[in-house]
């Protein structure tokens, strides 16, 4: 066993953070082009960072249980609760068997019908910006993906309760970002108000979803929607069914880890199919099969778009880093990791690793054929984690995004402003620094 290589990203270990969130993508490579692909850094403390698949494999799978999630699900917890990105153990397992059944493939067909629709609505709203001036499409994907989100969760909801929603969540989750990002800004967060702030809406927002849960109760009815799924899941082994507390943390985790993710990764793939004639070419020749928006059996039937979606989230994992903490005193790959390691896993870097992919930077498609697929090690390809904590809302995502790239793409042309750059810019998903502008024609 050998400990694992340290790289000074800094001559000062103080000045090291401030580098690494000033660029941790650049940081990070720096870090793998040194040392290989794992080794340490000290940023406030020592942190252990891989992009080897044998280190996923180990945390996530083979030895999962000596591995708890990162201090970063601790500072989700006051937006999120305990649902089932942030809790651990028996109370995990136990939310993850009541909210499964939400995610069976003959749910999620009947949930397809929501997302059809609200995608053929969403067609109109974009032939008016044709031809126009360059539209953020970041924000155009995070509307869609936020209505679909609510949509599904919720019911019919009304177009104000969603607003107030939308608005909430992406304030808090700035309050949160930076707590992650630069611990050292909290005690200046706790005087210029923006903790209180943060506490307001918080309780704004809770009450919020109570009122929507109370309603649902009160209604007698019962929807076809997640909403109601949570409402209805029965613990088979005690009789239980979840307190509103858990429903509301669940609801939250589905909407802000769902929707989020989804926009980022169609925001990518559109500004990649801007330089990618043929690739747009095959997509809609798959796409001839409907006349509007897919069906779900339309979707099943188009291999190649699914390819697309999945080289997309290979180049631009939304979720971009895992991150977790050792229980006790453990061994990966040959490299000592003591008790307390923090292990931050870069699925951003395991996706670009030129040990294990040919070109890693090109974007191809056919990477996901087939027989690619079949001779490719598993742990080399995890954009929704891996092991018992697998993303939950896999499938809903992959269908989302295979859903709306298609029709968008069948009836849109998407040009880049050649006078814009995007830039990356991670946070708690994989943003662009400077937002994604694409013309509409």
């Amino acid at each position: 066993m050998r400990a694992v290589p340290r790289f000074k990203i800094a001559r000062f270990d103080l000045q090291a953070p401030f580098i690494f969130v000033k660029d941790p993508l650049r940081a990070i490579r720096k870090g793998f082009d040194s040392c290989g692909d794992t080794f340490r850094m000290k940023l406030f403390k020592d942190i252990v960072i891989s992009r080897d698949p044998a280190f996923f494999k180990h945390v996530l799978v083979s030895n999962h249980k000596n591995f708890k999630k990162g201090n970063s699900a601790k500072m989700l917890k006051p937006v999120l609760g305990t649902g089932l990105l942030t809790s651990e153990g028996d109370f995990w397992l136990r939310q993850r068997r009541l909210v499964q059944p939400a995610f069976h493939r003959e749910k999620l067909q009947e949930l397809f019908v929501t997302m059809g629709q609200i995608t053929e609505a969403f067609l109109e709203e974009m032939e008016v910006l044709r031809g126009g001036s360059v539209v953020d499409i970041d924000a155009s994907m995070m509307a869609i993906t936020a209505d679909i989100a609510l949509k599904t969760l919720f019911g019919n909801i009304s177009n104000e309760d969603k607003a107030k929603i939308y608005h909430q969540i992406n304030r808090t989750q700035k309050f949160l970002i930076t707590r992650v990002r630069k611990p050292y800004k909290i005690p200046l967060m706790a005087i210029n108000g923006e903790q209180r702030r943060f506490h307001t809406d918080l309780a704004y927002f809770n009450r919020l979803v109570f009122e929507f849960i109370n309603r649902r109760k009160e209604s007698g009815e019962t929807p076809n929607d997640l909403l109601q799924l949570l409402l209805d899941s029965l613990d088979e082994e005690t009789g239980e069914r979840m307190t509103d507390e858990q429903i509301r943390d669940e609801a939250i985790t589905m909407f802000a880890a769902g929707h989020e993710t989804s926009a980022t990764g169609l925001s990518w793939l559109l500004l990649e199919m801007s330089s990618q004639p043929e690739i747009v070419a095959k997509i809609r020749k798959e796409a001839e099969r409907f006349r509007v928006v897919p069906t779900f059996e339309d979707l099943m039937q188009m291999p190649y778009t699914r390819q697309v979606v999945e080289e997309g989230l290979r180049l631009f994992p939304p979720a971009w880093t895992m991150t977790r903490e050792a229980i006790g005193d453990d061994e990966i790959a040959g490299h000592i990791i003591p008790k307390g390691t923090s292990i931050f896993m870069s699925v951003f870097e395991l996706h670009r690793n030129p040990h294990l992919w040919k070109n890693p930077e090109d974007f191809n498609p056919d990477r996901f054929s087939p027989d690619s697929v079949r001779n490719r090690p598993k742990f080399n390809y995890l954009p929704f984690g891996a092991g018992p904590r697998l993303c939950i809302g896999q499938q809903f995502a992959l269908m989302e995004m295979q859903l709306i790239l298609a029709a968008l793409v069948k009836r849109f042309d998407f040009e880049a402003d050649p006078s814009h750059v995007a830039g990356m810019h991670p946070l708690i998903v994989l943003k662009s620094a400077n937002g994604i502008k694409l013309f509409v024609r």
